[in-house]
């Protein structure tokens, strides 16, 4: 009889406990990133009353123990580390992890991992936790001095310090990089190319004339020229300049050729190629590119034997326009070593062989370009990178006593990481490794953990990466209050990495996670407490009525 009562206190007590564990569940309802707990019983040792005994002739069969239990336990507090809903505060450093993981933080030598991410800069500038003071803890060596981009964070030091308002020095450009596409089907430069209208012939027109034939055997001229007449030569050169020479002199008409005309032109107009083609002088450009080659032919006035006309009907006309090839302009800000900014034009001119060069400029008052050219840079069939030659520009800028060199960078060889040259439309990114002065004045953090301070001219500042900590089993941490954990024998060490690498989830930034206490399954938790509660009471008090009606038949 005793038995009964003490089975029914065990009762009492387990769903006592079950009350406990579903009130913190309600009383936490609100709670960030709270957890809710659930009870599991197991049931007590039993008293034995007889023993199992196994079939003997096969007359009789097995005959099972019988086992009187003595009452529950709680076998288990586990905790349900299903996420919570996630709900926006706008506060930039109030973050969520999205998926498993927990942030790292630090007390003096000890460690504390929580979910809630309520997170603020204290009086020094470092991220903690403002309700225990705790140190939100960084995870290898970003934000640290690289001897490239500005740095706060101290090696060996594993916080994260973000300080607010501090100075960024200027830094002067060394890297200019050109990432995208050039088209492959821009058109190279074309050389300009003229020729007579009709050609000279001999014969009465039957033969072309030739290099070797005499200007006086020409068909077509009202008489023959004459010791001392002249050709005059008018136009421009390649580059608008008045030709070398002026005037062609006929010595001897015995002897004086065609191929003697021709080598008076090709003096005259140095950089261009004067030929008889089928009888027609034809005149090109050595190099492709615009041009204003022109050339005009005239008797002089004064000729003796041949008329002032003669030449009139071979006028020379353009054969082929010469222009540059086809362009793509880009401009980039770049900045000198006292962190002043200038924009830098560049050009990128499509070449006869199908590569393209590149030539940089200064706006006026900016300095002077000491070296601006890029030549050859080339690509393969398939369109990727292969080099460029010259790739460093040397700039004078003003009020600067040394020539700053960028270097230019077009991507690795063989692939089409920076430039490539593909069959779609140019479309070309510039990036530089400069900027100006500034100061930092806001923090943003992205969804794999990386800190960032923004500065007030525009750097983004790599501040460091969360630590995020994942655990073999969630339900073996210890809670220690105020939404911390720390991690126990059953938990298992600590894998501490960065959010979205393994298992780990993302940082949502300007959210934190709410509780995850579902409200009806709770409320229906506490009816089964209560019911199991008064149950067991009910086992005492009639427990308690037998015995008091057996104590009265013994009296």
């Amino acid at each position: 009889m005793a038995n009964s009562l003490l089975t029914g206190i065990s009762g009492l007590r387990g769903h006592q406990k079950m009350l406990e564990v579903v009130g913190n569940n309600l009383a936490n309802l609100n709670t960030t990133s709270f957890k809710a707990s659930r009870v599991l019983f197991s049931d007590l040792m039993y008293e034995l009353q007889r023993g199992a005994s196994s079939t003997s002739n096969g007359l009789l069969g097995s005959v099972n123990a019988v086992q009187i239990g003595t009452g529950s336990r709680v076998s288990q507090v586990s905790k349900d580390f299903q996420q919570g809903n996630l709900e926006a505060s706008g506060k930039p450093l109030d973050l969520a992890v999205d998926g498993s993981g927990l942030f790292v933080t630090k007390s003096g030598n000890n460690t504390y991992f929580t979910r809630a991410g309520a997170f603020s800069l204290d009086q020094e500038g470092y991220l903690s936790d403002p309700a225990t003071g705790n140190l939100v803890q960084r995870f290898g060596a970003l934000g640290e001095p690289d001897g490239v981009n500005p740095s706060f964070q101290t090696s060996g030091d594993s916080r994260i310090y973000i300080p607010l308002g501090a100075s960024i020095a200027g830094k002067a450009t060394q890297t200019i990089s050109l990432a995208g596409n050039l088209s492959s089907r821009a058109v190279g430069p074309v050389s300009q190319k003229i020729m007579t209208a009709t050609a000279f012939f001999v014969g009465g027109g039957v033969s072309a004339a030739t290099s070797t034939t005499l200007l006086a055997d020409v068909d077509g001229f009202s008489g023959a020229y004459v010791a001392g007449d002249k050709i005059e030569i008018n136009g421009q050169t390649k580059d608008g300049n008045n030709p070398d020479v002026t005037e062609f002199v006929i010595d001897d008409p015995a002897t004086t050729t065609v191929g003697d005309l021709i080598l008076a032109l090709n003096t005259g107009f140095p950089g261009s190629n004067v030929q008889l083609v089928d009888g027609k002088i034809v005149a090109t450009d050595n190099t492709p590119g615009s041009s204003m080659l022109n050339i005009i032919l005239r008797d002089d006035p004064a000729n003796v034997g041949i008329g002032t006309d003669e030449l009139d009907s071979h006028k020379f006309i353009k054969q082929a326009l010469g222009k540059d090839g086809d362009k793509v302009l880009r401009t980039a800000e770049v900045f000198d070593s006292s962190g002043a900014s200038h924009q830098l034009s560049l050009e990128l001119t499509k070449q006869e062989d199908g590569s393209w060069d590149m030539n940089a400029s200064l706006g006026a008052g900016d300095g002077n370009i000491v070296d601006g050219t890029v030549d050859g840079i080339t690509f393969q069939d398939d369109g990727t990178f292969v080099s460029a030659s010259g790739v460093d520009i040397e700039i004078q800028f003003s009020g600067q006593s040394v020539t700053q060199v960028m270097n230019l960078y077009c991507g690795e060889p063989g692939t089409i990481s920076g430039l490539g040259q593909l069959g779609a439309s140019s479309a070309l990114e510039v990036s530089q490794d400069g900027f100006s002065p500034g100061e930092l004045s806001d923090v943003h953090v992205d969804v794999d953990g990386t800190v960032f301070g923004l500065a007030s001219n525009g750097l983004q500042i790599a501040m460091g990466q969360l630590a995020i900590a994942s655990f073999r089993n969630n339900d073996g941490l210890i809670s220690t209050g105020g939404n911390y954990y720390q991690s126990s024998l059953a938990s298992g060490a600590p894998e501490i990495g960065t959010a979205l690498s393994g298992s780990r989830g993302a940082i949502r930034a300007g959210q934190l996670e709410g509780s995850n206490v579902d409200l009806a399954l709770e409320f229906t938790r506490l009816i089964i407490a209560q019911r199991g509660f008064s149950a067991n009471a009910r086992t005492i008090t009639v427990t308690d009525r037998v015995l008091e009606e057996l104590t009265n038949i013994i009296r």
